[in-house]
């Protein structure tokens, strides 16, 4: 049996909508005043948007139900239907922590409960009957002031091992605060953490090649060979893998459809570019969307050929975070 490698799976679009609308049931949660059953809620949670934005906000609803007291729920069920139904091996979940603190407490108390949310995590993510590795990523975010993604920084710091990398995540606005990142990217790295960054996934505008010199991975990218091919020298020569989630690009709006994929992989790996497939947020995706299904995607619509296959599922294992065994399978 083949068994796989996700590195871009979001905590919060990572389940199965069935098994959010199960806990919503379980909680009486108000949301079911608007979708009293579940094919309702189904057409709603994964229906495409036209932004980015706009699939952000349904993904934060989510990220209020991942608290502390229910962490371990949402935990569980990842790790078994990974290992179950996907047949991963290796898996790298990213998440903002702040984002699932309680919201009636003071900022500062919600900034000294991060600590426990990545604790509850690294509990409840290494089940016995699940033989599934998961490490974890914190997520920057750009619509959070400096002093919290700088807290949410040194939270990633104290809890290096089942903390392996940091995230620039959240809507591409600002692009002239590159700077900021940057500089935060650079700090992480000089704490031993490794880096990534959604960056070019909508278009071009945050794409700056200052941040190559902090990057490990880029999340997305796309817009890099669609748009500013000339900088993939740069990647090439810096060995930055690009995590290329195709299903997800269909779900916010930024493509259309397969076929400019084709660009993306073809103009990739004339460059040398290493590119890993991912999920981003399966949960959000027209069931089943499984990391299997994207490599089948992929090879039915001639994005890549059958021969390509083997290279590509081994390139989420040499580019992940944490990963130090062999591939099996």
């Amino acid at each position: 049996m083949t068994l796989y490698a996700d590195l871009h799976r979001h905590l919060g679009g990572a389940l199965h909508p069935r098994i959010i609308y199960k806990f919503l049931q379980k909680n009486d949660h108000p949301v079911l005043n608007y979708f009293p059953d579940y094919d309702g809620f189904l057409s709603w949670f994964t229906r495409p948007c036209q932004t980015l934005e706009e699939f952000v906000k349904i993904h934060s609803l989510v990220e209020e139900l991942q608290s502390l007291e229910h962490l371990p729920y949402f935990c569980l069920r990842l790790c078994r239907g990974a290992y179950t139904f996907e047949n991963l091996q290796y898996m790298e979940i990213r998440y903002n922590p702040y984002f699932r603190t309680d919201k009636e407490l003071t900022e500062q108390k919600r900034i000294g409960q991060m600590n426990d949310i990545v604790e509850c995590v690294t509990a409840n993510v290494r089940p016995v009957e699940y033989p599934i590795t998961v490490k974890q990523i914190l997520c920057l975010d750009r619509r959070l002031p400096d002093h919290l993604n700088e807290a949410i920084l040194k939270v990633a710091r104290e809890n290096q091992g089942p903390v392996v990398g940091i995230d620039l995540a959240g809507p591409e606005i600002e692009p002239e605060k590159w700077e900021v990142w940057v500089r935060l990217l650079a700090q992480a790295r000089t704490w031993g953490l490794k880096t990534t960054a959604h960056l070019g996934e909508t278009g071009p505008e945050n794409i700056h090649p200052q941040f190559f010199n902090v990057l490990d991975r880029i999340g997305h990218g796309i817009h890099i060979p669609l748009v500013r091919p000339e900088l993939l020298k740069d990647l090439a020569k810096r060995q930055i893998t690009l995590e290329v989630c195709p299903t997800s690009y269909r779900q916010t709006g930024v493509l259309k459809d397969f076929d400019q994929l084709k660009v993306v992989f073809q103009r990739c790996k004339q460059a040398g570019v290493a590119i890993a497939v991912c999920t981003d947020n399966p949960g959000r995706n027209p069931a089943p969307c499984t990391l299997p299904g994207e490599y089948e995607r992929l090879i039915d619509h001639d994005v890549i050929d059958f021969s390509d296959l083997k290279a590509v599922q081994t390139e989420s294992f040499r580019s992940a975070f944490g990963y130090a065994g062999t591939p099996r399978g």
